[in-house]
């Protein structure tokens, strides 16, 4: 039962709420939500895309300001053959992120730009699962298995006394209240200095403080058990109660005083009591610095070409337990967790093969099979495959005047294994269309609106779930919707 929730420190894995890799976002502005691709941008939320590309601004100050509105439905079954209902049982997880900025400011003279960034560089949303997830329930509903195969051996000595059959071992099934809500958030602020060399060459040095800080309140209670004994027993049948409650009833019968197991069955009560009412309330952060390099290179006018690369960022947290709601002595105050961010390669490029048309398209790649995926400071638990890569194309046009459309299309194919992936996490091969507006409300004012929908290859699991020594096979299957809106806009002066 202990085990219900410690799962749920995985959770504080952040996990990246759209596009990007296992813990990274890449969705950072309004621009991107319409486009999908921004590697080679020399707007000014190349702040964070392109910081060598922002000496292509104008000299002055640029500002951009964006809001995403992110929801994100998880559905995962279970055919878990002790979890009640018809198999496989759906559970469902509900993600928001209503507020998910993006601020950016740039200042260029001559061949200098100083820049300054701020956005949720992973995490960003709070996750609530009203119906449980089967992780939870499956250590729950292994109680009428266990009570079963605990009580037979009751039921077999009373009946050697000469009794008849108690039926103590009739536990049929199980009720539980479990409730689950975590936050996750890694708030970047970034710093970049970039330098024009020529007309075609630009450099940018840079670096990211990461503010990292997961939430989560998890409790199980009103753990109940619902058991037939035999009539002759004097318990009342349908026993409805908690675990403990239907061992002392049992306990304080005289089959099990006479037959010398009552001590025994009122030890094994109150370990239950402790484990079926566990409640955590816990609080994680931590902080590290990614340092980022990039270079901008554009050959012709027409063509722009941009690499950034963003070391591996460091990151541990530092366990808070408040009131001492540590679910049953699984989360320790003052222990670490390691969730490091990998570092990450993205190249792209723009073409305006026509005064009203620009296509851009873009790389990201994330060194996923150096980071450390497994969260403790001493387990070595390999979950990577082969790296994560994200591929990006997207097209505006200008319509006329003030308003441009455009569209865009993102891909990702993710390198996991199975020991990454469980009901709490689990990373899936994604398709995204996006589209939108830009409106240039003056020469110094553009407005950007956007809108996209990703769509997830449905993932699987097979697996054992070891229910004293025996393997029980488990299948789960896991699936992710997630859609985003967006409004920008950017200034110029």
């Amino acid at each position: 039962m202990k085990k219900i929730l410690l799962t749920i420190t995985a959770i504080c894995l952040a996990s990246g709420l759209m596009a990007g890799g296992l813990v990274t976002n890449t969705n950072q502005s309004a621009s991107y939500t319409r486009m999908m691709c921004r590697d080679a941008t020399v707007g000014v939320d190349a702040v964070y895309f392109n910081p060598a590309g922002l000496t292509k601004l104008g000299n002055g100050l640029h500002l951009s300001v964006s809001n995403q509105t992110i929801g994100q439905t998880k559905t995962i079954t279970n055919d878990f053959m002790f979890l009640g209902g018809t198999k496989p049982v759906e559970y469902t997880g509900e993600v928001s992120a209503p507020i998910f900025p993006s601020v950016y400011a740039a200042f260029k003279l001559g061949k200098i730009v100083i820049s300054a960034g701020f956005n949720p560089i992973g995490g960003g949303g709070g996750a609530e699962y009203l119906g449980g997830l089967p992780s939870f329930e499956m250590m729950v509903s292994t109680l009428v298995p266990s009570l079963q195969s605990q009580l037979s051996e009751l039921d077999d000595g009373v009946q050697l006394m000469g009794y008849p059959d108690p039926l103590f071992r009739n536990v049929q099934s199980y009720s539980s209240d479990i409730e689950f809500t975590g936050t996750s958030v890694y708030y970047g602020i970034q710093a970049n200095f970039s330098y024009e060399i020529n007309d075609m060459i630009s450099v940018a040095l840079g670096a990211r403080y990461v503010i990292a800080e997961n939430t989560y309140q998890g409790k199980v209670s009103n753990v109940m058990v619902t058991a037939a004994p035999d009539a002759t027993t004097g318990l009342p049948s349908p026993f409805n109660g908690s675990p403990g409650d239907y061992l002392r009833a049992i306990a304080a019968h005289p089959y099990a005083v006479g037959a010398g197991a009552s001590d025994q069955l009122n030890l094994v009560a109150a370990v239950l009591d402790l484990q079926t009412n566990l409640e955590a309330d816990v609080v994680q952060k931590g902080s590290g610095i990614t340092p980022i390099v990039s270079v901008n290179i554009s050959p012709i006018d027409m063509i722009n070409i941009a690499v950034k690369y963003e070391h591996k960022t460091k990151l541990e947290l530092e366990t808070t337990v408040n009131d001492g709601k540590d679910a049953g002595g699984m989360y320790v105050d003052g222990s670490k967790v390691v969730a490091d961010m990998p570092a990450m390669l993205s190249i792209g490029a723009s073409v305006n093969p026509l005064d009203k048309l620009l296509i851009s398209a873009g790389v990201h790649y994330f060194f996923d099979k150096n980071n450390d995926y497994d969260g403790s400071t001493t387990l070595d638990v390999n979950m990577i495959d082969k790296n994560f890569i994200e591929y990006g194309l997207g097209v505006e046009y200008n319509l006329w005047g003030p308003l441009s459309v455009s569209a865009g299309y993102l891909a990702t194919s993710t390198g996991v294994n199975d020991n990454y992936q469980s009901d709490i996490r689990y990373s899936l091969n994604t398709t995204t269309f996006g589209g939108g507006f830009k409106v240039s409300v003056t020469p110094l004012i553009d407005i950007n609106l956007g809108a996209s929908m990703t769509m997830y290859d449905d993932g699987t699991k097979a697996f054992n779930y070891d229910l004293g020594g025996t393997p029980i096979p488990v299948n789960e299957t896991y699936d992710i919707k997630t859609w985003i809106v967006a409004v920008g806009v950017d200034l110029n002066f």
